[in-house]
């Protein structure tokens, strides 16, 4: 794939996506470049993206104790409501409102279908579910797209190493859910202390 191409697909996962293919350094050091990466795009996607994670979560909250019992919730009404509010949000991109959407419609889909949550902490669940979505949709997601993959890896090979990073990225997300939603922003996430790969590349920013 050429060069250009190739970074504007992965953007600041570039670097993640190559370390997967080569399958070194250390998985625990792949993970905290790809955190890295992570962080960097939840903030450029911006604080507006937490808040109206939260404020669907505020909604949906309220729609289930005005309902006194799920089962009665008008699901199609809630859906057009989240897609309304969403929709007109004019502080954040297209493929950011694309993500909040998905997000938010798959809590909705658990929480029709049986799943259980604690109402005050449903607003954290969807920003959680929002950086997940993020993940996926900007990194993973656009893997399958590459057809040469970089070393000639295998796809299972590569899928294998993706599961495996996903577990520790989303492990680190549940935390930063919990935080960002205290702050109503992404400014002030970091990743959990560890130690730093040895070979870290040197324009990384180690606060971070």
């Amino acid at each position: 794939m050429d060069g250009d191409v190739f970074h504007r697909l992965l953007g600041f996962y570039k670097k993640s996506y190559s370390i997967l293919c080569e399958g070194k350094p250390e998985p625990q050091q792949c993970a905290w470049m790809t955190k890295l990466a992570l962080i960097k795009d939840l903030r450029k996607k911006g604080d507006a993206a937490i808040v109206i994670a939260k404020s669907m979560g505020e909604l949906l909250a309220q729609a289930i104790l005005n309902s006194g019992n799920n089962k009665s919730i008008n699901y199609a009404d809630l859906n057009k409501q989240i897609d309304k509010l969403i929709q007109k949000a004019n502080n954040i991109t297209n493929r950011t409102k694309s993500i909040l959407l998905e997000a938010t419609k798959s809590i909705v889909h658990d929480l029709r279908y049986g799943q259980q949550f604690d109402i005050e902490n449903i607003p954290q669940k969807i920003i959680e579910r929002y950086m997940q979505k993020a993940y996926i949709s900007e990194f993973e997601g656009k893997i399958p797209l590459i057809s040469d993959h970089h070393t000639k890896v295998d796809n299972l090979t590569l899928t294998t190493r993706m599961e495996e990073l996903r577990r520790d990225i989303f492990e680190q997300i549940s935390k930063w859910a919990e935080k960002a939603n205290l702050d109503e922003s992404v400014a002030k996430l970091r990743r959990s202390r560890q130690e730093p790969p040895k070979d870290i590349d040197l324009e990384e920013n180690l606060v971070i």
